[in-house]
């Protein structure tokens, strides 16, 4: 008896991490998480976010999309101000990285 205790216990323990998974879904974690790719990704640049959001696209998938402006541009720069990303995450695991508007592309193009 004392080592079915002992498992309901750890069965416990176990559904509450994965209750405590559960709480990265949707919200403005994985969008922040994202952003924090963004600049990573692009060292160089002073990138200030302009917007953010993420929303579960399947049980497990949740995919970002991250916007930025560039602050660190003279005026008339060939390079765009405007950035943006799309990441996506699998069981919290970025699985996918993309710029949807990037910062080596030249302007208008």
């Amino acid at each position: 008896m004392r080592w079915i205790g002992r498992a309901s216990l750890t069965a416990a323990a176990a559904l509450a991490a994965i209750g405590a998974g559960c709480s990265l879904a949707p919200s403005g974690g994985m969008a922040e998480r994202c952003a924090r790719i963004m600049k990573e990704a692009y060292p160089r640049g002073d990138i200030a976010i302009t917007k953010s959001e993420a929303a579960a696209t399947g049980l497990t998938t949740i995919v970002a999309h991250v916007e930025g402006a560039r602050g660190d541009l003279p005026a008339g720069a060939k390079l765009p101000r405007h950035l943006a990303v799309e990441c996506r995450f699998d069981d919290g695991i970025l699985t996918g990285f993309r710029w949807t508007a990037g910062p080596l592309q030249a302007a208008g193009k």
